[in-house]
Formats: C-alpha cells, sequence, structure tokens
C-alpha cells in the first residue's frame, strides 16, 4: 500500500489566489491587461460610451498615414484595426491575421494559390479574414458596466462602418476621441440575426453629445497600449493549427501541398455547412458570422450601390475594382471579391 504524503496547502492556496488575480485575463485572442474587461453590448440597447486614445507602438498599425501623422508611433489614436481568421484547426478557433502586424499569414498564403488556381469563390469564401477593431471605452450610467475602463471587440460592419459614415458628414465631430476635449458617443443598437437563433448588436444610430467630465492628458500613460492586446501565433504555430498538423511534424518536408489542399478542402465544405458531426455523433451548430448579411436589418445609412455586380472589371459598390479590394465593408460579402482580389495582386 502506497504511503499517504502529509498535505501542506499553507500558503500555498493563498500564493496561487494572488498569481491568478495579478496576471493577465486571457480572452481568446486577447490578451486583457489586468483589472480590465471586454465590454460587450446588449442587443436592441443603448448606451453612451467615451472612446479613448491609446499611444501606438507599433510601426505597421493598418491606419497608418505618415503624410498626415496618422496612427505613427507615439502619437494618439482611437481605434486599433486587425483581421481574424475563424474555424481554425480542430477546434474551430478565432485567430488574428498576422497580417495585422505586416506578417505573412500562412491561410491568406493558401487562400492566394486557391483564387490563383480557379477556387470556387465558394470554397476561399471560409479563408477570408473578417475586419474587426479594438476600442477602449468608458461606459456610462450603464447597469450592466462600470464606469471604468473597458476593451471593445467590435466587426468593422457592425460599428466603425457607420461611425465613418457620421464622421464624414459632420468633421466637428472628429474630436471625440480626445482626453480633455472630447465627445460621448450615445449608440443605439439594433437586434440582428444571421440564419439562426443567435442575436448581436448592431450599431443602428450614434449621436456626439458634450461629456460630462473630461479626462486628464497624462491618462494616456495609464491606458490599455491595443496593440499588444492582440494575441499573434507565429507563421508556424498558424500553419500547424491551420492544416491540422501534429507537434511532431515538420510542414516544409512531410506537409506536401497535395495533403494541404485535401485537409483544407475538408475544413471548407464544414465550414459551409449548417452542423456537422463531433466525434461522438453529435451535432454541432456551426458559429454563425457576426456580421449583417442580406436578410439582417438595414443601417439608417446605406451606400449607393449599382444595379449589377458583374466581374469584369466594375464594383458593385461603386468603389474601385481591382485597387478597393479589402478596404470596404461590403467587401466580405462581395460578389466579384475574388476577380477584384486578383485584379489588385496584378498590380502591386
Amino acid at each position: 500500500m502506497a504511503t499517504r504524503k502529509k498535505s501542506n496547502f499553507k500558503g500555498k492556496t493563498t500564493r496561487n489566489a494572488t498569481t491568478q488575480k495579478n496576471a493577465s485575463a486571457s480572452y481568446g485572442y486577447l490578451n486583457l491587461p489586468k483589472g480590465v474587461n471586454i465590454f460587450n453590448p446588449d442587443p436592441g440597447s443603448k448606451i453612451t460610451l467615451d472612446l479613448l486614445p491609446y499611444l501606438v507602438t507599433d510601426p505597421h498599425h493598418p491606419d497608418r498615414d505618415e503624410e498626415y501623422e496618422i496612427a505613427i508611433e507615439g502619437s494618439q489614436w482611437y481605434k486599433r484595426p486587425f483581421k481574424m481568421h475563424r474555424n481554425v484547426g480542430v477546434d474551430d478557433d478565432r485567430v488574428v491575421c498576422p497580417t495585422s502586424f505586416g506578417k505573412k499569414c500562412p491561410i491568406c498564403e493558401y487562400m492566394k494559390k486557391q483564387i490563383a488556381e480557379g477556387a470556387d469563390k465558394e470554397d476561399t469564401k471560409p479563408l477570408r479574414p473578417k475586419r474587426r477593431n479594438l476600442y477602449i471605452v468608458v461606459p456610462l450610467g450603464s447597469r450592466k458596466h462600470d464606469e471604468e475602463v473597458h476593451i471593445w471587440d467590435m466587426s468593422q460592419h457592425l460599428f466603425q462602418t457607420l461611425l465613418n459614415d457620421e464622421l464624414e458628414e459632420d468633421e466637428r465631430y472628429g474630436v471625440f476621441p480626445e482626453l480633455e476635449n472630447g465627445l460621448s458617443l450615445k449608440i443605439r443598437f439594433d437586434t440582428s440575426t444571421v440564419g439562426s437563433s443567435k442575436e448581436f448588436a448592431e450599431a443602428s444610430r450614434i449621436d456626439f453629445i458634450e461629456r460630462d467630465q473630461q479626462y486628464e492628458e497624462d491618462m494616456i500613460d495609464e491606458l490599455p497600449n491595443l496593440d499588444e492586446v492582440l494575441v499573434v501565433l507565429s507563421y508556424k504555430e498558424l500553419e500547424k493549427k491551420f492544416f491540422e498538423m501534429d507537434d511532431d511534424e515538420n510542414p516544409d518536408d512531410e506537409f506536401t501541398e497535395d495533403t494541404a489542399d485535401e485537409s483544407v478542402a475538408e475544413k471548407s465544405s464544414g465550414i459551409r455547412r449548417k452542423g456537422k458531426t463531433t466525434k461522438k455523433g453529435e451535432e454541432k451548430e456551426e458559429e454563425k458570422e457576426d456580421d449583417p448579411k442580406e436578410d439582417s436589418p438595414k443601417r439608417t445609412r446605406s451606400r449607393t450601390t449599382n444595379s449589377k455586380a458583374t466581374g469584369d472589371g466594375e464594383c458593385p459598390y461603386g468603389y474601385t475594382f481591382g485597387k478597393s479590394c479589402e478596404t470596404e465593408a461590403e467587401c466580405d460579402d462581395c460578389p466579384v471579391w475574388s476577380d477584384c482580389f486578383k485584379a489588385k495582386e496584378a498590380n502591386e
């Protein structure tokens, strides 16, 4: 009979509790700073938010514009755009696309290869990264959220597109993120669904109002660095996850293009199904996109579109074919995306 060791929990449980309390919180592909929570608006709700800036540290910030000193290192900016791939690996994870940081992405490279070889548009659609943004927000007068700094992770479609329209209409609202002279945003969220019972919040109206209280300028040093919140896998880590490779497999020597094509073909067909069978034979509902489709409620503002979508060099949404690809909200569901993408690749 094995001898039982005497238990000795003294000091250990307290130390473990303290370690967990002081550690950063992991939220999927986000690594939240200590004490900072996620803001998640309820569908059909109204809320007032202060959007605050952060100090940019990433030289490859997607909004970087040196001419106008936008999102350059050391400057203040109010959002951190990034791209995200869905349904990656055996666990259907969401992962940050490395191109968000100016790095190579094996999923995007595979997608480009498929498009170049004439793959069906529906087969490459699940491979396209979705555009999202991170914001620093302070909810005001909310029963659900404390009036403190939160991080808001939101689809480009569901908020930023409407905000862009408002800012283009009246440039006076552009000061809203400033600490000392900013404006509060009173936002109304509609309840939207995407062909399922799942509901999500979609901004349908934004009003800019005077703040009840401004912030000290030196507060910028205490705010989260949104460039450091996103968890980005290395090229090889993402490659192994995407192609569902074992740790001891060598992607260069053992995983050929043929087996890679077969693996991704299986994953792509699985992504398009409404449900799929788990190992235990149970049906698992496919996770829905949290971006609006044709059957979702329309916003109060919409861009003018052409009456006919063609693949002969015309953008169905009035943008520049072969140049605006992946730059506008409508690109994610564009019927001529593949043709536009190939034209953009040829021009670069």
